[in-house]
């Protein structure tokens, strides 16, 4: 079955995966629907990789009984074509569908289909610099934005990179990103290198004394630990962003059922 993609980068022999309704019943004991289009999944392998299917199938009750189970979320259904193949180990990943795929994958708490999303847009996405970087920029990908500030080489690259924003309205390490490739451009580096020390010849009966990390050194564990922080940051306002969206889900689920038990009562 194909998705109805179009992209001239994907390659023929790259075939999509099958998920609708004439596949043997044996492989698959759910069936989503996303805008009209009817899926037909393993409940287990898609909890396997994502929290939010482990919750809709196996903790929702009154959904994971349904015979067709509507996606509510806005999911695009080539993106999620695209999703199931990649948690499925196949991968036809293009540039008319990436930013879809990295949204639900995010939003779905997906890691596997988000990782290989990441590394389509850094290995061979055809899209332009600054279509990338706003990506990057939108869910904060330190390494695909670190990746193209290193090829940046002049002012003029800047510029074609960077969107037209205020500066403070950048993510802290994009704008550190922007000042240090400045600096380098401009032939001022910071900090600047420090040159390498000749050894001094030691006595046979001395103790080696271990190095003492140069600033260099001392900066750049600084800047891991402080993105440790971040990235840790974002996984739970992501995990937070969940919760909330599954108690409003049940919230709604038990007006209805109130609304439901008053009109019986009504008509008693």
């Amino acid at each position: 079955m194909e998705d109805g993609s179009s992209n001239s980068d994907e390659t023929p022999s790259k075939k999509s995966f099958d998920f609708s309704e004439g596949i043997d019943s044996e492989l698959y004991d759910g069936v989503l629907q996303v805008e009209g289009r009817l899926f037909h999944v393993m409940k287990g392998h898609l909890a396997r990789h994502s929290d939010y299917f482990k919750n809709l199938f196996f903790k929702n009750y009154a959904d994971s009984k349904k015979d067709i189970i509507p996606l509510e979320d806005v999911v695009p259904a080539d993106a999620f074509q695209h999703f199931l193949e990649l948690t499925s180990g196949g991968n036809r990943l293009n540039d008319d569908v990436i930013e879809g795929v990295l949204r639900i994958s995010q939003m779905w708490f997906a890691e596997v289909p988000l990782e290989k999303a990441k590394d389509f847009l850094l290995k061979n996405s055809k899209l332009a610099p600054m279509e990338k970087f706003a990506i990057a920029e939108k869910y904060n990908f330190s390494d695909l934005k670190t990746a193209l500030f290193a090829t940046v080489q002049t002012v003029a690259d800047m510029n074609s990179l960077l969107p037209n924003q205020e500066v403070s309205d950048f993510e802290p390490d994009t704008i550190t990103l922007i000042a240090k490739r400045l600096l380098e451009i401009s032939g001022i580096p910071r900090p600047i290198p420090v040159a390498p020390v000749a050894p001094v010849a030691q006595a046979p009966a001395e103790i080696p004394v271990a190095p003492v990390p140069n600033a260099q050194e001392i900066i750049f564990d600084l800047q891991q630990r402080l993105q440790m922080a971040r990235e840790e940051a974002v996984r739970e306002r992501r995990r937070f962003d969940f919760e909330r969206q599954e108690l409003r889900e049940r919230s709604q689920r038990a007006r209805a059922e109130m609304e439901e038990l008053r009109q019986r009562l009504n008509r008693n």
